[in-house]
């Protein structure tokens, strides 16, 4: 099994526990640095952004019209939790061929 169909499934099924029962399922990983979006961040966020590890609360998996896979949800970290106790917090999408459980 490759890794991008272990990301996938292990989206796949977070989502769909989610939309049956309206409780998350995390889903914890890495951006892969080789697949990057080229953008204009300063070195020290590239040097450190595939050992940073994200959790993600999945709701849904969506494809875009470009073909491209997207876990959607929202971010789960303890002082995102503590900031959004007063701001109520947004929806993120990772692409998931870029992501590395």
């Amino acid at each position: 099994m490759s890794e991008r169909t272990k990301v996938f499934d292990q989206v796949y099924k977070a989502a769909e526990h989610f939309q049956r029962t309206g409780k998350h399922k995390q889903v914890s990983f890495r951006y892969n640095p080789e697949v990057r979006t080229e953008f204009d961040f300063s070195t020290w966020k590239h040097e450190r952004d595939s050992d940073s590890v994200r959790n993600i609360l999945v709701e849904d998996v969506r494809v875009s019209s470009e073909g491209m896979v997207y876990a959607i949800g929202v971010d789960n970290r303890y002082n995102l939790k503590q900031f959004t106790n007063k701001h109520p917090q947004h929806v993120r999408a990772y692409r998931i061929d870029r992501m590395v459980i």
